[in-house]
């Protein structure tokens, strides 16, 4: 098959997997950004001195450049979706999913940008590889794995802007382009702070003294730039410090007196100033994806977190085939893992587009209490994840190229 039909083929598996699940963050983070249609700029001290008039509570927890990239995109497909697509919002009912006949239209067109930075990954992965062959691999890779498309689809993750963008920073970088690369580095931050962690990295690879500082400068500037005109109480509590923001620095041991080691951390800090002492040149590839693999043996991840190792994954199976079943292990352990979460939204309530019965269909986390702790088969897969990534990790270390 050429790679045309398997655009194509690609495209309508993942319009069909948008249409028919639904993860209720999507419904909710298109309420909060439809306020820009109406002027609104700081939403994030809008809900707060609202919250007692919406029908939807919850604060915003991303970025401003997440709410006036995905406000805008509403604002242009508003008069698409007519104006009972402003009375599907503002319904914060139970059934409210169910009883629209209007839902699966409402997906499509809200999920469309994910489709269309979706397929720009899979070109920039093809494009990544010096043999056109392996390139091919990388971009079939990308399209036909369950993994991405149930993760992107399924739960509306919005996380693939920074995703794009931290790709295409480390395309940069291939290309000895540090300080291009720091540039949508820096944009990527700005949607989601995990790229951040790269940064450190960035420094190591740069060559003199002023390429170190701007490529640390760059980014963080332009995190800044976007924050700032924010800067309240309101978007530190519910963007900055939020429980998804801060749950990597969570896992700890104490060492008394209050003090504790911040596990990931201190995994992290190895990690840099080995790379450092090492001597030999940098390869941030590698250096990128071992600190993915350890703040997610550490961390109480969200599922959606999850896309953001994908694409070095994807990268790392066509550069190392032999790692293939390893890597496949892995994601396999880690995408099990939140479906033992005491939520719904992970499993169940995705089907909920089609009948209010699902309601009465148990979880996971449910179905396993009647036999045994839940929390406990999750500490123990998540036990093996972490095995798991410290063995691909040595492995990736151990041979460098």
């Amino acid at each position: 098959m050429n790679m045309r039909k398997l655009l194509l083929l690609a495209i309508i598996l993942r319009l069909f997997v948008s249409g028919l699940l639904f993860h209720p963050d999507i419904k909710t983070i298109a309420f909060q950004t439809s306020f820009l249609r109406s002027g609104v700029t700081d939403i994030y001290t809008f809900l707060l001195e609202s919250k007692a008039s919406l029908p939807l509570k919850e604060e915003f927890v991303y970025f401003p450049l997440t709410y006036f990239t995905i406000g805008g995109y509403q604002a242009l497909i508003a008069p698409i979706l007519g104006n009972n697509f402003n009375n599907w919002l503002i319904d914060a009912g139970a059934n409210s999913v169910v009883n629209n006949p209007h839902v699966i239209k409402y997906l499509l067109f809200l999920k469309m940008p994910l489709l269309f930075m979706d397929i720009l990954i899979a070109f920039l992965l093809l494009n990544y590889f010096k043999k056109r062959e392996d390139g091919e691999k990388a971009f079939t890779l990308w399209l036909f794995n369950p993994f991405t498309i149930i993760l992107i689809y399924a739960f509306s993750n919005i996380d693939i802007y920074a995703v794009l963008l931290t790709v295409i920073a480390f395309l940069y970088i291939k290309r000895e382009k540090l300080l291009t690369a720091s540039v949508f580095l820096g944009l990527a931050i700005a949607f989601k702070l995990y790229p951040l962690l790269f940064v450190p990295f960035l420094f190591l690879k740069a060559k003199d003294i002023k390429e170190k500082v701007l490529s640390v400068v760059i980014p963080i500037s332009i995190f800044l730039f976007t924050i700032i005109p924010f800067w309240s109480k309101s978007f530190v509590d519910s963007a900055l410090l939020s429980g998804l923001s801060t749950r990597i620095f969570t896992p700890n041991f104490t060492i008394g007196s209050g003090e504790s080691i911040i596990i990931p951390m201190f995994a992290i800090t190895i990690l840099f100033f080995s790379t450092w002492l090492d001597g030999k040149e940098i390869k941030l590839f590698n250096c990128f994806i071992v600190l993915l693999l350890i703040m997610f043996s550490f961390s109480h991840y969200h599922i959606s977190w999850l896309l953001w190792i994908s694409p070095f994954l994807t990268i790392l199976i066509v550069k190392r085939p032999k790692l293939m079943w390893l890597v496949a292990i892995w994601a396999l352990l880690a995408v099990l893992i939140p479906l033992f979460y005491s939520d719904r939204s992970m499993t169940i309530s995705l089907f909920r587009i089609y009948s209010t019965w699902y309601d009465l269909l148990p979880t996971p986390f449910v179905v396993t209490q009647k036999f045994y702790d839940p929390l406990g088969v999750q500490s123990l897969i998540h036990s093996v994840l972490a095995g798991l990534s410290v063995v691909i990790g040595y492995k990736i270390l151990k041979n460098e190229e």
